[in-house]
């Protein structure tokens, strides 16, 4: 491991959590790693991002989705692809209008996660009818339909200015090349939608999965917290030992780091960014590549954290 990531990292948690207010740390964290793929100064870039999240609770107001204690995370993916708010806004209300005029499915949170992949991504609004065209595309049938992924994936892809055709051959191969390694599907369906933006060998897949399996079965919690989609994804890197190894001491780094005070799970989850981002995984594209997968874990985490917060101070008061 460079440790370049990790102590970039760090320097963009300071500046973030410097300006949040009680109870937004884990928020800060998310935002601070959403901010990887640009090189702007840290404290610039937070100044940029929370600048922008005022600008989309001026917008949104109080109930619009993304939830206000979102809006810093979707702000900073922003900021960090040198959109602005505007552009997020002009998306959002591009891809309703459209799919009010096309008919078809209703996008999840109101299209906020659609909106940010798009502008992220390189895209703008007058791309809505591509993006539904891939969205139509690539969907599952809706009994194994993961909707938000999908629609985040189809939001990149679009934003690419790919074709239909040429999304969904992406996606089919990444799909096919993760099976066969030997992934289990669940797993292959959701890392398919990480890998289909990347060049990968898929002769290299099957003996770096194998490799990561076996190599952290001592690291129950480092092993648990990223889950087999994360190993998918790393193993699409290729190197399994070198892969294993950097993830390893990255999470043995973020864990010893008292300042940070990370759970085990979220850690687990910011070693595999961060490892993948000292192998050159921090194009501009990145920061909205990781909305499909870490967008959904990001609320599950908070979520949690949330709860075992409540349920310590219950205890503590009963």
């Amino acid at each position: 491991m460079t440790g370049t990531a990790i102590e970039r990292y760090k320097a963009l948690d300071r500046a973030f959590v410097e300006r949040a207010g009680r109870g937004m740390k884990l928020y800060a964290q998310f935002s601070a790693l959403a901010s990887l793929s640009t090189d702007t100064d840290a404290a610039l870039q937070a100044e940029r991002a929370f600048a922008i999240r005022d600008q989309l609770n001026e917008g949104l107001g109080a109930w619009r989705s993304p939830a206000k204690s979102m809006r810093l995370v979707f702000a900073a993916a922003l900021a960090a692809s040198g959109r602005t708010s505007e552009h997020f806004f002009a998306a959002r209300a591009a891809l309703a209008e459209r799919r009010k005029a096309r008919g078809g499915r209703h996008l999840m949170h109101g299209g906020a996660c659609a909106a940010l992949a798009l502008v992220s991504s390189g895209g703008q609004g007058h791309q809505a009818d591509s993006f539904y065209d891939i969205l139509e595309a690539i969907a599952a049938p809706w009994w194994r339909r993961d909707a938000g992924r999908e629609e985040v994936v189809a939001a990149i892809f679009a934003g690419l200015g790919e074709t239909p055709d040429d999304a969904l051959r992406y996606l089919s191969s990444a799909r096919q090349s993760l099976r066969e390694a030997g992934i289990p599907k669940a797993a292959a369906e959701a890392a398919a939608c990480e890998i289909a933006f990347q060049k990968y060998d898929p002769e290299a897949i099957g003996p770096a999965w194998e490799s990561l399996t076996k190599g952290l079965r001592k690291h129950g919690a480092l092993r648990s917290g990223i889950g087999k989609t994360g190993l998918a994804v790393a193993a699409a890197h290729g190197n399994g030992p070198d892969i294993g190894k950097a993830l390893v001491q990255t999470y043995q780094a973020l864990k010893a780091d008292k300042s940070l005070r990370l759970s085990s799970d979220v850690a687990a989850k910011l070693a595999l960014r961060l490892t993948l981002a000292d192998r050159g995984d921090v194009a501009p594209i990145a920061a909205a590549r990781d909305l499909a997968a870490i967008l959904a874990a990001q609320t599950a985490m908070i979520v949690a954290a949330t709860s075992a917060t409540v349920a310590a101070t219950t205890v503590a008061t009963t």
